[in-house]
């Protein structure tokens, strides 16, 4: 069989991120469609749960595609425990998946290779049922099951297998959003060209992260492709956030499934624009500013600092004199960063006074006031809160360095953006930490969790979660005192290379006695392909091929009862 899948990202009925392209450790793929109400689902799933049994020790994973918006996870973890198995249900509740995958019925099946994905087989399950030629593979290789069963045995074995296809006995599957979406009219001026102002262009311009610039339509168009790659993986919008909690927080970087039915519903069509109107992209707005947020109340210029070409570089931590006169409340701050390619972290204490005098001779204690990683270039705090600078303060940088082959300088700088007045929520930060961990090598997914415990009533407003090129995934719940729990925040495919703030929308109130506990995972395989090493044993440090696991959240102490605007 000749034709291949496209590479693909969902989430599971239990927030799990799911890519195609990331089971290279297997050597199958197996994905079933399903719809609930479709006839004979529940004798397909129910092999399928059998299968996933009799093969768990072997390089193959079984999954099912749920290209349908009425059912939710919920839904989706009932049906997983009325079978009795742990199969992996993956939501596609804009059905641009299954129809990217091909699907038409209920109950099909495909074998893919993810390594190259190519399809090894699209068909129906084949369940037993004296056909001839299943009663013949059966007093050949006995406990067959299905036409389903006899391939995967045989692809494990690096045999051959007969390739007749099973008739499929599902029912058409119902993809009306799909057609829906189809249905509609885009158009590149009224309908694509906001999405991407809205979702795209912030780091798509000519001072943004992206490696590219949006610059009009010919140079959208001529990425359409691979946007499209990029939204069937959900590797854009960068961020990772889990996207059922995605209207709790502040600007994330998210799309909805509508938005991105009319993407690729418009790329499909050829990416075309009206030549008689004008370009929005081109229109959009040009920036005032170098700054992104807009010019700074106060800039503080960092020294310049020479990379060599090659080496290990220690972190170095630089005093800087602010001269303030009197004591300000920040509401903003953004990074302007020189080389993106080398600077792996800034991180900005406070010292006042009697800080500078504590531990003098490694250069005084100090109280994190915030940082820089990659994705982290500015952060916005909630319009009621702010962080304090007192006039007798300095910052201590931290600058942590890594080498890339050439020597480089570095010039950053910060701009800092000042409240009028005193905010009602001054901000601390507290962290949730595990610095205790040795990862083993080559191991898959190695569990790390850490907790905090909140000693007084606070209110919650901000996460940026820290792990290094190891790091899978993390989420975060809150254990209130009575025992009931909230799940704040889930980053089921954590990326090193963006490194976010999540602001929570609504602050979320901390009872003294809460306790915020993080559970992730890191990947030390050779399936990582970040992993500096998959052989050493792995361990919290400094350096990028070390790890760490580490968040540091804002709060305020509840005084007072929270208003919103």
């Amino acid at each position: 069989m000749a034709s291949r899948a496209p590479d693909f990202a969902l989430i599971d009925q239990n927030g799990r991120f799911h890519q195609l392209g990331r089971y290279v450790d297997k050597e199958l793929v197996v994905v079933a469609a399903y719809q609930s109400g479709c006839a004979r689902d529940d004798s397909v799933l129910r092999e399928l749960a059998s299968l996933q049994q009799r093969f768990r020790d072997a390089a193959v994973s079984f999954q099912v595609l749920v290209p349908d918006p009425d059912e939710s996870r919920k839904s989706l973890k009932d049906l997983a425990d009325r079978l009795g198995t742990d199969l992996p249900f993956l939501l596609d509740s804009s059905q641009l998946v299954a129809d990217a995958l091909s699907f038409t019925h209920c109950g099909e099946i495909l074998v893919v290779d993810p390594a190259r994905f190519d399809v090894l087989y699209r068909g129906g399950i084949g369940l037993y049922d004296d056909h001839p030629l299943q009663l013949a593979l059966a007093a050949t290789i006995p406990g067959l099951s299905s036409h389903l069963h006899y391939i995967v045995h045989s692809e494990l074995r690096g045999e051959p297998f007969i390739q007749d296809v099973m008739p499929i006995n599902g029912d058409p599957l119902q993809l009306a959003e799909l057609r829906a979406a189809r249905a509609r009219s885009v158009s590149y001026e009224q309908d694509v060209a906001p999405i991407l102002i809205e979702r795209c262009l912030g780091c798509h311009s000519e001072r943004g992260a992206a490696p590219w610039v949006m610059s009009g339509h010919q140079m959208v168009q001529g990425w359409s492709q691979m946007i499209r790659e990029t939204l069937l993986t959900r590797r854009m919008p960068p961020g990772q956030i889990d996207y059922e909690h995605a209207d709790r927080f502040d600007d994330v970087h998210h799309i909805t499934d509508d938005e991105m039915s009319t993407l690729l519903a418009w790329i499909e069509k050829g990416a075309r624009r009206n030549p008689e109107q004008p370009d929005p992209l081109v229109l959009a707005p040009s920036e005032s500013s170098e700054w992104e947020l807009g010019e700074p109340d106060m800039i503080v210029e960092f020294p310049a600092h020479e990379i060599p070409a090659t080496g290990v570089l220690d972190y170095m931590f630089v005093p800087i004199e602010l001269g303030l006169m009197e004591d300000k409340w920040v509401q903003a701050y953004e990074f302007d960063v020189d080389d993106k390619l080398s600077l792996h972290h800034i991180i900005v204490y406070t010292q006042d006074a009697r800080q500078q005098r504590q531990n003098a001779s490694r250069g005084g204690s100090r109280t994190n006031f915030g940082g820089y990683a990659p994705g982290r270039e500015h952060v916005v705090l909630d319009d009621s809160t702010g962080i304090l600078l007192k006039r007798d303060m300095r910052f201590m940088i931290q600058f942590h360095y890594t080498t890339v082959g050439r020597e480089l300088t570095d010039r950053s700088r910060i701009g800092l953006y000042f409240r009028d007045s005193a905010p009602d929520y001054p901000l601390v930060r507290t962290a949730v930490m595990n610095g205790e961990f040795q990862i083993p090598p080559g191991v898959r997914e190695f569990p790390v969790q850490a907790e905090t415990v909140i000693n007084e009533d606070s209110y919650l407003f901000s996460f940026a979660p820290h792990m290094h090129y190891r790091g899978k995934h993390i989420k975060f719940t809150l254990r209130y005192p009575d025992g009931s729990e909230d799940e704040l925040l889930s980053i089921p495919n954590f990326q090193h290379n963006w490194q976010m703030v999540y602001r929570l929308r609504d602050p979320v109130f901390l009872p003294a006695g809460s306790r915020i506990v993080a559970e992730g995972a890191f990947d030390n395989s050779r399936f990582n392909p970040l992993n500096p090493d998959p052989t050493q044993t792995v361990g919290w440090g400094d350096q990028v091929w070390d790890e760490m696991f580490l968040t540091w959240m804002r709060i305020s102490p509840a005084d007072q009862p929270l208003l919103r605007n």
